[in-house]
């Protein structure tokens, strides 16, 4: 059993989770979706949100992530990735992890990428539901951060 089953096991996360491959498994959050797994030395969740930034509305919307940002506390936070897409991230150290923090790791992106997804969709993406993420498909970014 690889660590990451041993984490989603522990957590109580494993029937939830559906196998990407051996290091990434997608988790269903209301509307939203995790991506979690381990990459290097570091356990990452990515919820992927927009495709790309709002035509026209780039700045508001970034005054507006991180406004969500300090909401959060720093359980999650919202990022930019060289791809274009716009995702909801936590990660931490793999070392000294248990099921209880992968758990709350997981379930805190999930739970503030479903808060968020619609307040921000209503806001910045009424007019181009193209570019949000409704479901995995194989142009969502599971880019994880290198650790290694």
């Amino acid at each position: 059993m690889s660590g990451l089953d041993d984490l989603l096991s522990g957590s109580g996360l494993a029937e939830k989770a559906v196998r990407i491959d051996d290091h990434l498994v997608r988790l269903q959050w209301g509307s939203a979706f995790v991506i979690a797994g381990i990459s290097g030395s570091a356990v990452v969740a990515i919820a992927p949100l927009f495709r790309s930034l709002p035509s026209g509305k780039e700045l508001a919307f970034m005054q507006k992530l991180l406004e969500h940002n300090a909401y959060m506390g720093g359980i999650a936070s919202f990022a930019l990735q060289p791809d274009g897409w716009v995702v909801l991230h936590a990660g931490r150290a793999l070392k000294g992890i248990d099921a209880q923090e992968f758990a709350t790791l997981i379930a805190g992106v999930g739970r503030f990428a479903d808060q968020f997804d619609d307040l921000l969709v209503a806001e910045f993406y009424a007019d181009n539901r193209a570019a949000v993420a409704t479901q995995v498909s194989n142009d969502v970014s599971g880019q994880f951060p290198q650790t290694d």
